[in-house]
């Protein structure tokens, strides 16, 4: 019964190339690529992520911590709270910006094309100048399957209060994301993608998904910036998923 369950479970990812982890803002995705795909209800998902960041004043070490939870039908929601143990140039607050979102699966059509709506809030508890800072956004993420490939790509909008939202000056930004997945094997998954903002931000990343059973995912992935004080992240990550909750 087991390996039959494997079986169907490894099959229905290779169709539609779907996500076995968790994405930038705490909901269905990789660590570099958010996806439209929800989680079943009382599903709940939870991993960990080591990233290595360089920049030009020096190195980071972040481990965010992550969670997702199919709530209700069509709906799930995240948090991500990034642990931050070495902070060369800034030695600041070991918590960085915290994040909570959900996403609503608002249409799914036939061939795997979906629409999912998202909001996001980010509270200001990390560090001046190396988060942004408290948040407040709405946007869409909208996946197809083309033959072994799925496409994905989202966007943002958001208000930025900085530190301080009640006194600084509240800026507004536009996010995007636009990559594809592919399962190369029955249990491994590539993806690439380009992410980018309206505050100069670009960069470029690839990484691998590889299923060790129906629970238990691996991730690991670079990304390189083409712009901003990022030079490049090299991130490994595990993700758990169970149901009945």
């Amino acid at each position: 019964m087991r390996i039959s369950m494997l079986v169907l479970t490894v099959l229905t990812a290779v169709a539609f190339s779907a996500s076995w982890s968790i994405g930038p803002g705490g909901l269905s995705g990789w660590p570099g690529l958010p996806c439209s795909d929800i989680l079943e209800t009382g599903q709940l998902r939870a991993g960990m992520v080591v990233k290595y960041i360089d920049t030009d004043n020096g190195s980071i070490l972040q481990i965010p911590l992550k969670a997702c939870w199919g709530i209700e039908e069509d709906f799930e929601v995240g948090a991500v709270i990034p642990v931050v143990p070495v902070d060369g140039p800034y030695d600041g607050s070991i918590i960085g910006d915290i994040v909570l979102s959900g996403g609503w699966l608002y249409e799914k059509a036939r061939g795997g094309t979906a629409l999912k709506l998202t909001g996001r809030i980010v509270l200001p508890t990390g560090e001046e100048l190396r988060d942004s800072g408290a948040e407040l956004a709405i946007g869409g993420i909208t996946s197809t399957t083309f033959l072994d490939f799925r496409l994905s790509m989202s966007a943002e909008y958001a208000l930025n209060g900085g530190r301080n939202p009640i006194d600084d000056t509240i800026t507004d930004v536009m996010y995007f994301t636009a990559g594809g997945s592919s399962f190369i094997t029955s249990d491994v998954l590539l993806h690439a993608e380009m992410r980018g903002s309206t505050f100069s931000e670009l960069s470029i990343g690839s990484g691998a998904q590889y299923l060790l059973n129906p629970d238990f995912a691996l991730d690991g992935g670079i990304n390189v910036a083409l712009n901003g004080y990022e030079n490049f992240e090299i991130y490994t990550g595990l993700c758990w998923t169970g149901s009945g909750f």
